[in-house]
């Protein structure tokens, strides 16, 4: 049984890894006919214009799997609402669509999953003493704020090359193996099919120069599809695995998004307005190269995602133990590169000196032009 289950997962691997990248140079020809290109200049790294819709080519990748898997409630609700998000985001990457249309669509999606699919997060997870712990009344808003907070997590990462397609295929992979491990084999193969799209689109997008990016297709695409697949990891009772696992999985952007959302508004910023204070932009103004920033940040998911397999067997308090931990140490690393960048900040900043004009000053002058006079005459 488990060579034929192993052999089922190393397809479901294959198959999208080769259908991306034979969809990805497709892609690219179409995005320059029709002229969706991500144009250098801003806040941007890259410094050549390059085709955005990568998204659209790992979504088509892993759109085979569903045929081999039944398609319950919960698959046909999450494949119809990615629809929406893909197509959204494939209008966006060409002309801008703007924020109410793009938090519409959002909205839309994750309608579409919870009350299409019943994809809620019902509880959080076993606390020592205080047990089990369920939101009750709170849990559709809750899931509506969790799956939303994640979308955005993978989408406002996405800012050096190979980032946020790395950090998302980690946490497929993650996802995937709990979930092979708590034998929920269906989410298991879906999670190695994302795993293979994504590294066939690498291939393409990481690196010094990328050839393709994935646009808010692709990232919005990712994000929302690694919440709907940490739902429903953890809050299916036939399949125990505690709510926490993913947050540790996902720890690098989610601790991004909320430090720059919280540091925006304490600022009393606009939250939703870009700007370079992500840590991969604090990174950059150090003068770490990109490539080397994506594979640390990789690393580190890499670190944290072997953390929560670790943990697998135990109850939410070692993971929240594990969440709280890394953060405060993410914190002292980010401050200490806020500290510094606003120290250089300060030096370069020239310092104007106000031109005297008191009555030295103007005796000063009546001097050098009484001597000059004489020296000319």
């Amino acid at each position: 049984m488990y060579h034929a289950l192993h052999r089922q997962m190393m397809l479901f691997f294959v198959v999208p890894f080769l259908l991306t990248l034979a969809l990805l140079p497709v892609i690219i020809h179409l995005a320059r006919k029709w002229n969706c290109i991500d144009e250098p200049g801003g806040r941007r790294v890259h410094e050549e214009p390059t085709p955005r819709w990568g998204g659209l080519a790992f979504f088509g990748g892993i759109l085979p799997l569903f045929y081999f898997i039944p398609l319950d409630r919960a698959y046909f609700s999450y494949l119809a609402a990615s629809f929406l998000l893909v197509v959204m985001g494939g209008i966006d990457d060409r002309r801008s669509v703007g924020l109410p249309v793009k938090l519409f669509t959002m909205l839309l999606a994750i309608t579409t999953v919870v009350f299409g699919g019943d994809l809620v997060i019902k509880q959080l997870g076993t606390y020592g003493h205080m047990g089990l712990v369920k939101l009750g009344i709170v849990a559709i808003p809750f899931t509506y704020l969790c799956i939303i907070g994640v979308t955005n997590s993978i989408n406002l990462i996405d800012g050096l090359n190979g980032l946020a397609g790395g950090l998302s295929l980690l946490g497929s992979l993650f996802i995937g193996m709990a979930a092979y491990l708590s034998r929920n084999f269906e989410l298991a193969g879906v999670c190695m099919g994302f795993t293979g799209a994504l590294a066939g689109f690498l291939l393409y997008n990481f690196g010094t120069r990328a050839s393709i990016f994935m646009g808010d297709s692709g990232s919005l695409f990712l994000g929302f599809s690694l919440s709907v697949f940490s739902i429903m990891l953890t809050q299916n009772p036939r399949f125990h695995v505690e709510p926490m696992f993913p947050v540790l999985v996902l720890l690098v952007p989610i601790f991004d998004t909320l430090r720059v959302m919280g540091t925006r508004l304490f600022s009393g910023k606009n939250p939703f307005k870009a700007d370079t204070t992500h840590l991969h932009h604090l990174l950059l103004a150090r003068g770490f190269p990109v490539t080397g920033i994506v594979t640390m940040l990789w690393s580190l998911t890499l670190v944290l995602g072997m953390a929560a397999i670790l943990l697998i067997h135990r109850t939410s308090m070692p993971y929240l133990m594990a969440v709280l931990g890394a953060s405060l140490v993410f914190s002292v690393f980010v401050n200490a590169l806020v500290r510094e960048q606003s120290k250089v900040e300060r030096l370069a900043t020239p310092v104007v000196v106000p031109k005297r004009d008191d009555g030295v000053g103007r005796n000063l002058r009546v001097i050098r032009k009484s001597a000059g006079g004489r020296r000319s005459s």
